[in-house]
């Protein structure tokens, strides 16, 4: 698998490249194969009794042969569903594997290409886009490394200005990491949402006591992570499958127990939701609508039906005989180089901890061979072959199962959005007053810029002003300096001593002492343009009919409350209703037109609307440079 593209075509699915440093003499198929059953073997440690939504982590061997131009490496693609957590998931594993193995170099992207840079958007560097970060940002040794591009043309650097190949932008980062460690700045947003991932492990489990037949009370107690394929295959079935679940072949309702089952809060979610009639002819009794076993007799005619489908699939996939993984010798191969590296430990082979071992294996191996279809699927019958369903064992443990968990967090209403939507973004603790009075001058400076087809860039940088300079974040204002500081390329042209940077604000102080010259009125600007006019008969024309038809714009907006809401300047309507160039002859006086309160006001609704999503309004507040709080402070204050 040589694909190493930046986006994924699907957007809930990652992507993963892990490049060992392999010799290129010795045998590279025997050094990736020895390097992913150590890698498999790590993972299956740290994820011991984890519940993938979708899929687990597979890696695919691709060689020299099949690699193209990019240098031999493990491949993998998994599927999270809507359970993003996952993603968050395999990069801690894979970062906690980089430490042990501290020569591979790894790369993991999604839709949006690096995700984990934008845990840190708010401190990149100006050159970090979508475009520009590709095959730039990997993880090597526990840290997140960024081939950087050269801030100035003088920089003398060994790294590349333009896109690297996978081959060199490895060697780099191994070569030389301490030119490509990202600084901490950025590093340490990464590190925070990976570990409030794996803090947020035991709370994302949702545990509840389900009504299922024995046969899947004793699986689910031996293989707890068959709860996410039983899910899905109900969640998913159709109405071809309906005869299958009127039968009830391999799970029949009669031998119904109780037992505790735990999922996630996102499988629970698709499954409490998901509605099912059942053929009244299959024998699914259920308590009446209020009863407090209502709720796990449903959940588990549902997890009994989504075994079923399994099962089902299973049995003719058997019949048809299209793939046998005793018949593989890579699987033969695969499984004796675990049994040598002590994977299944001392326990007995066609033990129940032996199985329970082996059954992941068989999983990790068929999604990194590339198997589909059926094939891929849990051994439903299999795994029923090595556990026993005791009915009478599973009636006696029924009085001391725990309560259910409580499901409240299935409903959110508004005011629990907002106090979610506050913890998350930090929306509340700003003086309402002092808000707003810093958010109208940004916003009344921003609405004079000029931008290119890109769009505006943002002035954090250069053009900030000194009275609003407190206002950006502790690590914005260290922004150029820290960053400048990523590799040590920037050392190397320090005996330059321009910096534009200071340049572009020293000039910017002294063009300060000229007059606001884009802050005068429309009316004042048409007439005395007209002015210079003069020599000109068809300008003169042009100029006095324009001057009629702005006289008369402002008559209108006169009658309209845009002037009455604007911040109190008592010297406005007399401009407005002067006529010709009075209003510059008084250049002394000159008072720019304030912000619209109402506009402002308008604004905040709509990102208030928003909720925290994308939208217009968030846009073009955070061009503003503007912090959550205050927006929101402001909000509370218009309303």
């Amino acid at each position: 698998m040589a694909q190493t593209s930046s986006h994924v075509d699907s957007e809930d699915t990652v992507e993963y490249w892990l490049f060992p440093n392999i010799s290129e003499d010795g045998d590279q198929l025997q050094e990736l194969e020895a390097f992913r059953t150590r890698c498999f073997t790590f993972i299956q440690d740290q994820s011991q009794n984890y519940i993938w939504h979708e899929d687990s982590i597979n890696l695919k061997v691709v060689t020299k042969r099949t690699a193209g131009d990019n240098p031999p490496h493990l491949y993998g693609k998994t599927r999270y569903g809507c359970n993003v957590e996952d993603e968050w998931f395999i990069v801690h594993l894979f970062r906690s594997f980089s430490v042990t193995e501290n020569d591979v170099v790894i790369r993991i992207v999604d839709s949006d290409g690096d995700f984990l840079l934008v845990e840190a958007a708010d401190i990149l560097p100006r050159w970090a886009n979508p475009e520009s970060c590709i095959n730039r940002v990997f993880i090597h040794v526990g840290q997140v490394h960024m081939i950087s591009i050269a801030d100035r043309p003088s920089s003398i650097t060994p790294l590349p200005s333009g896109q690297p190949s996978l081959m060199d932008a490895v060697h780099i980062v191994r070569s030389m990491p301490h030119l490509t460690i990202a600084p901490s700045p950025i590093q340490e947003p990464i590190r925070q949402r990976i570990e409030k991932c794996v803090s947020q492990i035991d709370s994302s489990l949702h545990r509840c006591n389900v009504f299922v037949p024995a046969s899947v009370a004793a699986l689910l107690q031996s293989y707890p992570t068959l709860v996410a394929p039983a899910v899905h295959a109900f969640c998913q079935r159709d109405a071809s499958q309906l005869q299958v679940i009127r039968a009830m072949r391999f799970f029949p309702p009669e031998t119904r127990v109780w037992t505790s089952v735990t999922f996630t809060k996102c499988l629970y979610a698709m499954l409490v939701h998901r509605n099912y009639q059942p053929d009244h002819r299959t024998g699914w009794t259920l308590p009446p609508n209020g009863d407090p076993k209502r709720t796990g007799s449903e959940l588990g005619m549902k997890l009994a039906v989504g075994f079923e489908l399994l099962a089902n699939e299973e049995s003719l996939h058997q019949q048809g005989g299209d793939y046998s993984l005793e018949m593989d010798s890579r699987w033969n191969r695969f499984l004796n180089t675990l049994k040598e590296k002590g994977f299944f430990q001392d326990f007995l082979e066609s033990s129940q901890p032996y199985n329970e071992l082996l059954e992941k294996a068989r999983e990790f191996y068929m999604n990194s061979v590339g198997v589909e279809g059926p094939a891929k699927k849990p051994v439903i019958l299999r795994l029923m072959q090595s556990v026993f369903a005791d009915i009478e064992k599973f009636k006696k443990e029924e009085a001391h199962l725990p309560a259910d968990d409580d499901d409240s967090w299935l409903s959110v209403d508004p005011a629990t959005l907002d106090q979610i939507l506050g913890d998350k973004f930090g929306l509340l603790g700003v003086d309402d007053d002092e808000a707003k009075a810093e958010i109208l001058p940004k916003l009344e400076t921003f609405l004079h810029r000029k931008s290119d087809y890109e769009g505006l860039t943002p002035s954090s940088g250069r053009k900030k002003s000194r009275k609003l300079s407190h206002l950006a974040p502790p690590s914005a204002s260290r922004k150029t300096s820290t960053l400048s500081n990523t590799s040590d390329v920037s050392q190397l042209s320090n005996h330059i001593g321009f910096d534009p940077d200071s340049f572009a604000s020293a000039m910017q102080g002294i063009l300060d002492f000229a007059l606001p010259e884009d802050n005068w009125d429309l009316e004042s600007n048409s007439s005395c343009l007209s002015s210079y006019s003069e020599e000109e008969e068809g300008g003169e024309l042009v100029d006095k009919e324009m001057n009629n038809y702005m006289q008369t714009m402002d008559q209108e907006l006169l009658s309209t409350d845009v002037l009455r809401t604007s911040v109190d300047n008592p010297t406005r309507k007399e401009s407005v209703m002067s006529e010709g160039c009075e209003s510059f002859s008084d250049v002394e006086n000159f008072q720019p037109v304030k912000i619209d309160s109402a506009a402002l006001e308008s604004l905040l609704a709509s990102y208030t609307m928003q909720r925290g999503g994308p939208g217009p309004a968030s846009i073009l507040l955070n061009q503003l440079n503007l912090p959550r709080s205050q927006i929101s402070a402001s909000k509370k204050q218009t309303d």
